[in-house]
């Protein structure tokens, strides 16, 4: 006969309702206590998390002077390069030049005949290509005038439009030593696409 027949019936209900409350007690830690604190864990993980990004958000507010003071500096330091490139006009490269040439050319009495595009000069970039790519456009001059004149727009071109380079420069002397024909052709920056501003990839890079 087991310990439990030998028990008084009174004894054998207590132990079973104890039981009963152990199980239920169980039951309720492991469907609602251990689930209430690990919610609670997760909430406290997630709310020291927030207070590191406040901290960070509020360190980055007190530096934003600084930065937007470095951002501007930057941007004025960039300015005369954006500045410098060549962009089309109504889709044309010439026409861009002698908007900015023909002002330059009239300060010292030369008279401009033609403005001309020649092959972008491809310059080798490194495996992969970047996004944004740098290369120079020759534009070709033709113009007319005295010796003093075309020396004249060359160093005004050179002074106030120092990112353009002189490529080449020819001259057809004529009788008239007021009248020479010059050949002249500037280099300058331009940004655009790789298949037309580049030349391919080099090994090794560039």
């Amino acid at each position: 006969m087991s310990l439990l027949e030998n028990t008084a019936p009174t004894t054998q209900r207590s132990l079973f309702f104890a039981t009963a409350v152990a199980g239920v007690a169980v039951m309720l830690y492991l469907f609602a206590v251990q689930p209430c604190q690990d919610s609670i864990a997760r909430v406290k993980r997630d709310l020291s998390a927030l207070e590191d990004q406040k901290r960070v958000t509020e360190r980055d507010l007190k530096d934003s002077p600084r930065v937007k003071s470095m951002l501007a500096e930057i941007d004025k330091a960039r300015a005369p390069y954006m500045d410098a490139l060549l962009t089309p006009l109504l889709e044309s490269w010439a026409m861009r030049a002698k908007r900015l040439l023909d002002p330059l050319a009239a300060d010292v009495g030369l008279k401009v005949l033609d403005y001309s595009e020649m092959p972008v000069r491809a310059l080798p970039v490194p495996n992969p290509a970047p996004v944004q790519l740098y290369a120079r456009r020759p534009i070709r001059v033709t113009c007319r005038g005295s010796y003093a004149e075309i020396a004249s727009f060359i160093l005004r071109v050179e002074k106030m439009l120092p990112y353009v380079a002189l490529q080449s420069f020819s001259i057809k002397t004529q009788q008239d030593p007021e009248a020479q024909t010059a050949s002249i052709v500037f280099e300058w920056p331009v940004k655009g696409a790789l298949s037309r501003t580049v030349a391919p990839p080099a090994k090794g890079g560039a």
